[in-house]
Order: structure tokens, then C-alpha cells, then sequence
């Protein structure tokens, strides 16, 4: 079980962001030997919005600074969605980050946006070596970091090429600020002679410098720490300050709020389960898209489909996910109407992004009460760098320490390695290899179907994924191409019930990405996989699973199919509206016939303010596992077709504020499970959110969903979808104490979900009894309440960075049901509770090191 330990940044960069930088001065920069950066040939209203944002941060108005910055960042992020080798566009981005988003961002967002802006900054440079301004503000974060990151001969050495570049050129005042800086890191470094050396050779080319001046006079030593460089901002006169908003709403979990969100033990699907859009069904990892069922929402991997990685599967669900957070850059969640790209799905997408190429060496360790954990990041070369993470997690501990071991046969424990190595041959390519394997075993005491006892379930996934990006010419063009192996295998012994389960699948995938200028975008691609399920052991014929009950043997069987896919979208961006179409072929997995998915979506913002509206067919095939035990009261079948429409506005700013209101028709059931089955089915609801800054110190968010699901079983009966959780919300602040301090709390609220309730029992001549059930889910299971906190102590030294924390799981010690069972004559019904049914404390540290 993860639980969490502490990173401040993508790169595991600690407040980086505190420097604030506002660096950029007097214009025009020369650049390249000697051109000049134009304002002209940047997106002008990106350009535009980063010139305003940056004058309120220098006033102090930060407020205003980080909500102007945001539709910068915005702005930008659109060019480099047309144009990847857009490297102003990339430096733009970075000084967006840095001088209107850090100077208000919590300690985590500051250390994780000091690490994008890094990032954007390196591959800049790559794709144009001389891009004077992106090696500037590069070398002063560099300059800036904590000492215990051992950055300073990075810094010397961007800034060793600045004064390599300029040579002995006078034509921007901004170049004796590299004479300034880099003599004081002589100083810092005792070396007194060198830094008056090349304070006098700056003084000489710039006569009028004042700072120089004084520090020629001096003849001490310099041993303080640098100041910030006292710049201006960059003037660039915009013709606009809007910009065309993405046609489609994506939810952004960042690491920070993995890491830092409490009670959500620093797992990557639990902090999914947060976001307004994921029905909050069970307590575990699985993510259930607005209604729909598990299955209907896609995983992917670095652009590559996999099954879902999670750990300590159990009869509702697995209990946490399988992907360490420290490797993940980013996580995206489409909760409707998605891109035509995505095939295979129904309800939505989630997406997730590993760490690039490391630049630098680094290594992190954490132990905590459930888990061991370990990062390592190397770069073996100027293009070619890997990093692996390693987790070994064993609830013995904490099951111990709070009186649960009782509730287990033995302690739920897992073994997981994930390894990368990235290869840049030129600046406009990568070639990636990821390896996933993951292990896990639980044996908790279960009541279900009947029966009490030992439930034992094991788990193991392979994958490996190899990926390449390429950007022909100008960057017009990009190309990314990829193939996925994935096995996946389970085994479940509960009473009667023994199954062996492994599925596999290879997928392999090609996306073309042409930008037509700043307003046209073309895609396509194509994907072609193969899947393979195997299935031995005994499945109960009827609902009880006690031993002796009637069972049929699965004989080893194994049965395979492909998916062929394809499609092609193509996105118009005007200066305040973007409008996306695209159409999907597939011929799905189980099926023979192919489908067709047209799909659009509509975006216009005004000021701060984007409206959006978007809809279209979706389509999945039967291709899914039976249920283990049969269960005859939930109404059951495979949908493989679901019509979207979503509407929705979003202001950006200090606070985001977002609302999307929607509705999903589901039809094309195939028959799946013992349940009643499904003829058609319909969700529409409502997701909010707001997320922001409460004064200088406490960040936080607050979502709320509304749902309303309906199944229309094939005798004509209207009931309520087994995923209708009428309202869920979240509410979550973090507050920075001081350097060394902070505190948390997360509190939870879902109702219910629907189940179809026992009213008698018949008794069989076998002794067996068959239960007599009510109404199809006319009742419901009690109120899900979970409050959560968190305290976290750091302290930073020239050589680690520690971190400890403590962290109460269920505060009021809520027992929150997960289902009810009944004894083997269905006359006594009691309730099964969560794993975090009690007070859980938890305590950890971690330690990082260059």
C-alpha cells in the first residue's frame, strides 16, 4: 500500500520557485549571434498576455499576475500544440511560469512549475543552441537552486557560454548581467582574482553599469548570496490579448496533488477518484467515468493502451493502482466526449505521461510504515538518460500497530519496478523504452455469496512499451509511433471458487500530427492490437461460493480477438474560438461489423470566461471478462455504444472555476453476466470545481458532482444503474505553515451506490438456499463520509532535502459499507466495510539526494 512521501517538483526540485523570477529585460534580446527576437514572429496575444501578466507581478499584484498568466500559459501551450519546435513558444512558456505563476503558487506548485519551465528551457536550447534568453533564465534557476542539488557548476556553465556567446558585444544592457552573476560565483568559491577579473572586463564594456562599478571597487571577496538580477520585462506591444481556448476540456492531475493531496496515500488512481466526473463507487483504485462502468474507460501509458495496472484485486475492485508516482509527469482525464484519437471507450480516457530524459543525476529514497521506495535518475550521455523506480509495499505494520491482523490471513504485499531509457538522437526526436512489472498477493477474511472466509487473490503484470517521436522539417509534422505488450494475470480461491486468469494483448499504433500555420491542425492515425484471455479453475454455477457448492470447470480454455482502428480530426483555431471535428473506423474487439464515430466539440472564450460544447458516438466491444461468482440481482450486459453531449464554461485564474453539465445514452448490449439484462441505459449529471489560493498560505479545491443513472432492462423494467451515486463531493486545502511546516485535510462525501435488496430465501432438496430478491437496486447502500489529514515537517540541508510526515486516514473512524452480504439462508444481512473502515495512522520519511 502507498502511502505518501514527499517530492516538491517533477524533478524532484524544491523551491526553485521562490527566487520569482522576473527576469527578462529591455527589448529586443539579441539571440542568435547577433538577430534579434521579434515580437512578430510569436503568437501575439500569447505575447500579449505575458507582458500583462508579468507587470502585475512586478507591482505585487499576484492575484492578477497568476489569473493573466494562466490564459498566457494557455495561449502558448496552443502555439506549441501546432508547432512542437515552436522554441520561442517554449521560452515563452517558461517565463509565463516563472514570473506570473510561481510568485503565488504553493511550495509545491513553485518547486513543480520551476521543473516545467527547466524542462522547456533545456528543450529550447536543444532545438536552438544560441537562444540567448532561454540560456539566461535557465543559468539564474540553476543559480537559485538549493544547495543540497549540487547545481552551481550547471549554472557556471550556462553561464560560461552566455559570456562565450556575447563575446565582447555591447548592444544589449542585459549582457552585464552574466558579468555580474558569474563573478560572484567566482567569489562564492574563493576565487576572488577571477571574479575581479571579469567584474573589470564587464565594467570596461559597460561603463555605465552601476553594479559593475561597485563591485570592481570592492576589493573583498564576494560571499553573499547572489541577489535576484533587477530586470524589467520584456515589452511586447500585442495586437490582442485573446487567444483560441483548446476545443476540449481535459482534467490536469499534477504530481504535486498525487503527492500532496491527503488521504490520498500518493496513488496515482486515488487521486483520479478526486476529480469531479469519477463516481466514487468504491473505497479502491478503479475509475468509474460518470456513470460507466470500469471497463468503459481507457488507460494509456505514454500513448500506449494497457490494462489498468492496479494492486490487491478483491471482489469490488482493486484497492490502490500500480504506477509510482514519482516517474508520472503528468495525468490526464477525459471524462466525455473526447477526442476522435481515442477508440475502444465509452465513457473516457485517462492518460498518463512518464518522466522525459533526465538532464541531471538524482536519487530519492522513502520508508514509511507500508512501503520501501526507491527513484534513481541518470543521464548516460548528452541524448541518452534513463531513470527506474522501485516500491515494495507490506501492510504487516499498520495492520499490527492497529489491532486488524485479525481481519487478514496474511498481510497484503506487492513488489513493483518501473525503468526507462529515453534517447534523443536529434532535437526533434526520442526514442523511449518503459518496462513495467508489478506483483502482488492479499489474503483477507471475506463474507459474500453465502459464505465467510479466506478470500486469496494474486496478481502480476508485465508490459513493456517502445515509442518513438519524430518532427520532419520545420515541425510542421510530427510523428509518433508505438508498440505495447502487456500480460496481466490473477488468480481468486474463495470457498468453491478457484480462478486462474491471464490476459494479454499487443497494440501497436501510428498518430501524423500536420500543422496548417496557427490555425489549421490536421490528425490521424491508425492502431492495430491483439488480445488474448486464458481462464482454468472452477466457477461457481450459482451464487454461493461455500465450499461443496455447485461449481463447472473453465478446462484451460482461451479464446483471442483484434482491433483495427483508425481516424482523422481536424481543429480550426480562430482568435477567440476553436472548433474540432473528426471520425473514427474501428472494427472492434468481439466484433465483426465496423463502426463509424463522428465527434465534435466547440470552444469560445471571452476574457477570462470559455464556453464549450461537444458530442458524438462512441463505441466498445463485447470484449470483456465475466463476472467470478454469478451474481443475479445487478443488472448486467455489455454496452457498446454511448451517444455524448456536454456543455460547459470555465473561468481561468487565481481560482478556476469549472461546471459541465451532460448526458450519455447508452444502447447495442450484448449479453454479459447473470444479472437482468440491460436493453438500454442513461446518465446525465453535473460536474463543478474550484481550485485556487485562500490568501498567500493555504491552496485547495472544492468538487462537487451530480448524477443521475438509468438502466431499462430488456422485460421492460426502469431501475437504477448499479454506478448511480447521486452526489459525491471533495474538499481539500493544504496549508504552508513556514518553510518547514505544513498541514492538510481531505473530507469525502458520496451517496450510496444502489443495490437490489434479499426479501426471503427458498430451500433447494440439496440444502442450498436460493435468495428471493426485491425490487432491481430500489435500495441503497449507506452514505460514503471519509475526513482525511495530513502533517509534514521538511528540512533542507547543503547535501539531502528530508521530509516526514504523519498522516491520519478516516479522522472521525467512520465504518463506510463497501456492500452487504448474507449468511447461507439469506435471513441475516450484515454490512462489509472499506479497508479504511477505522483510524489509520501512518507515519514516513523521505530523503533525497543529487
Amino acid at each position: 500500500m502507498p502511502i505518501l512521501t514527499r517530492s516538491f517538483a517533477r524533478h524532484c526540485t524544491p523551491l526553485i520557485g521562490a527566487l520569482s523570477l522576473g527576469l527578462l529585460a529591455v527589448a529586443p534580446i539579441e539571440a542568435q549571434q547577433g538577430a534579434t527576437i521579434e515580437p512578430s514572429a510569436l503568437n501575439a496575444a500569447a505575447e500579449g498576455l505575458l507582458s500583462e501578466c508579468s507587470a502585475n507581478a512586478d507591482r505585487g499584484a499576484l492575484a492578477d499576475a497568476a489569473a493573466i498568466g494562466k490564459r498566457a500559459e494557455s495561449a502558448f501551450l496552443s502555439v506549441m500544440a501546432r508547432n512542437p519546435k515552436e522554441a520561442e513558444a517554449m521560452v515563452g512558456l517558461a517565463r509565463t511560469l516563472s514570473q506570473c505563476l510561481i510568485p503565488s503558487a504553493d511550495f509545491a506548485g513553485q518547486g513543480e512549475l520551476s521543473a516545467d519551465a527547466i524542462e522547456l528551457l533545456q528543450n529550447a536550447l536543444d532545438l536552438k543552441p544560441t537562444h540567448w534568453i532561454a540560456r539566461f533564465v535557465l543559468a539564474n534557476i540553476y543559480l537559485r537552486s538549493p544547495e543540497f542539488l549540487g547545481r552551481g557548476p550547471m549554472a557556471a556553465k550556462e553561464f560560461d557560454e552566455l559570456l562565450r556567446q556575447q563575446g565582447d558585444r555591447t548592444s544589449s544592457p542585459m549582457y552585464a548581467r552574466v558579468f555580474e552573476l558569474r563573478g560572484k560565483m567566482y567569489g562564492r568559491a574563493n576565487m576572488p582574482d577571477s571574479a575581479r577579473a571579469l567584474y573589470m572586463r564587464g565594467s570596461a564594456l559597460f561603463p555605465a553599469d552601476s553594479a559593475l562599478r561597485a563591485l570592481v571597487a570592492s576589493t573583498a571577496p564576494v560571499t553573499a548570496p547572489p541577489p535576484t538580477a533587477a530586470l524589467a520585462t520584456v515589452q511586447v506591444v500585442a495586437s490582442a490579448s485573446q487567444s483560441a481556448p483548446p476545443a476540449q476540456p481535459i482534467v490536469e492531475v499534477t504530481r504535486s496533488q498525487v503527492l500532496m493531496t491527503p488521504g490520498g496515500t500518493a496513488d496515482v488512481m486515488q487521486a483520479v477518484q478526486m476529480q469531479p466526473g469519477a463516481t466514487r463507487v468504491t473505497e479502491g483504485s478503479d475509475v468509474y467515468t460518470r456513470g460507466g462502468a470500469v471497463t468503459e474507460t481507457a488507460f494509456l501509458v505514454d500513448g500506449g493502451r494497457m490494462p489498468l495496472l492496479s494492486r490487491f484485486e478483491g471482489l469490488n475492485g482493486s484497492m490502490f493502482g500500480g504506477l509510482d508516482p514519482f516517474i508520472v509527469k503528468s495525468v490526464r482525464y477525459s471524462t466525455g466526449a473526447f477526442s476522435a484519437k481515442h477508440g475502444n471507450a465509452l465513457s473516457g480516457v485517462l492518460e498518463i505521461e512518464t518522466d522525459g530524459r533526465p538532464r541531471e543525476r538524482q536519487v530519492r529514497a522513502g520508508l514509511s510504515m507500508a512501503q520501501a521506495s526507491a527513484t534513481v535518475r541518470m543521464p548516460f550521455s548528452r541524448k541518452v538518460g534513463a531513470w527506474a523506480s522501485a516500491r515494495f509495499a507490506n501492510t504487516g505494520v499498520i495492520l499490527a500497530t492497529h489491532g486488524r491482523t485479525a481481519e487478514f490471513d496474511a498481510a497484503p504485499h506487492s513488489e513493483e519496478l518501473v525503468a526507462s531509457v529515453i534517447a534523443n538522437p536529434t532535437s526533434t526526436s526520442e526514442l523511449r523504452a518503459t518496462v513495467v512489472a508489478e506483483k502482488d498477493d492479499a489474503r483477507r477474511i471475506v463474507s459474500a455469496a453465502g459464505w465467510e472466509g479466506p478470500f486469496h487473490s494474486a496478481g502480476a503484470a508485465r508490459s513493456a512499451h517502445l515509442s518513438a517521436r519524430w518532427m520532419p522539417g520545420d515541425g510542421a509534422v510530427v510523428v509518433r509511433s508505438s508498440v505495447t505488450g502487456s500480460t496481466r494475470t490473477s488468480a481468486w480461491d474463495f470457498g468453491a471458487l478457484s480462478r486462474d486468469r491471464e490476459d494479454r494483448s499487443a497494440i501497436a499504433r501510428t498518430d501524423v500530427e500536420w500543422a496548417l500555420g496557427l490555425a489549421t491542425t490536421l490528425r490521424g492515425g491508425i492502431e492495430h492490437g491483439r488480445f488474448a484471455r486464458y481462464d482454468d479453475g472452477t466457477l461457481p454455477t450459482t451464487g454461493a461460493v461455500s465450499p461443496g457448492s455447485p461449481t463447472r470447470g473453465l478446462n484451460a480454455a482461451e479464446v483471442s480477438t483484434t482491433h483495427l482502428g483508425s481516424y482523422v480530426e481536424a481543429e480550426l483555431a480562430g482568435a477567440r474560438t476553436s472548433l474540432l471535428v473528426g471520425l473514427r473506423a474501428d472494427r472492434l474487439p468481439g466484433e465483426s461489423r465496423v463502426s463509424l464515430d463522428p465527434r465534435v466539440s466547440l470552444a469560445s472564450r471571452r476574457g477570462a470566461w470559455t464556453a464549450r460544447l461537444g458530442g458524438g458516438l462512441f463505441h466498445q466491444g463485447r470484449w470483456q471478462p465475466a463476472p467470478a461468482i454469478p451474481d443475479a440481482a445487478t443488472p448486467a450486459g455489455a454496452a457498446r455504444e454511448a451517444r455524448h453531449i456536454v456543455a460547459g464554461v470555465e473561468r481561468e485564474g487565481t481560482t478556476t472555476l469549472r461546471a459541465e453539465v451532460f448526458d450519455k445514452q447508452y444502447a447495442d448490449y450484448s449479453p454479459l453476466g447473470a444479472g437482468p439484462q440491460i436493453a438500454s441505459a442513461g446518465a446525465r449529471g453535473l460536474d463543478v470545481i474550484a481550485q485556487g489560493a485562500l490568501g498567500a498560505r493555504v491552496t485547495g479545491w472544492v468538487g462537487y458532482s451530480f448524477l443521475d443513472a438509468t438502466v431499462r432492462l430488456a422485460d421492460g423494467r426502469n431501475a437504477r444503474s448499479p454506478y448511480d451515486v447521486t452526489h459525491t463531493a471533495t474538499a481539500s486545502a493544504t496549508a504552508t505553515l513556514d518553510r518547514n511546516w505544513s498541514v492538510g485535510t481531505t473530507a469525502r462525501y458520496g451517496t450510496g451506490a444502489p443495490v437490489t435488496p434479499v426479501i426471503g430465501a427458498t430451500q433447494l432438496a440439496d440444502g442450498q438456499y436460493t435468495p428471493i430478491y426485491g425490487g432491481v437496486t430500489s435500495e441503497r447502500l449507506p452514505a460514503y463520509a471519509r475526513l482525511d489529514a495530513r502533517v509534514m515537517r521538511f528540512i533542507q540541508a547543503p547535501a539531502f532535502l528530508l521530509t516526514s510526515f504523519i498522516e491520519v486516514i478516516n479522522v472521525t473512524g467512520r465504518a463506510n459499507t463497501s456492500s452487504v452480504t448474507y449468511d447461507a439462508s439469506y435471513s441475516t444481512r450484515r454490512s462489509m466495510h472499506s479497508f479504511f473502515a477505522s483510524r489509520t495512522i501512518v507515519a514516513g520519511a523521505e530523503i533525497q539526494l543529487r
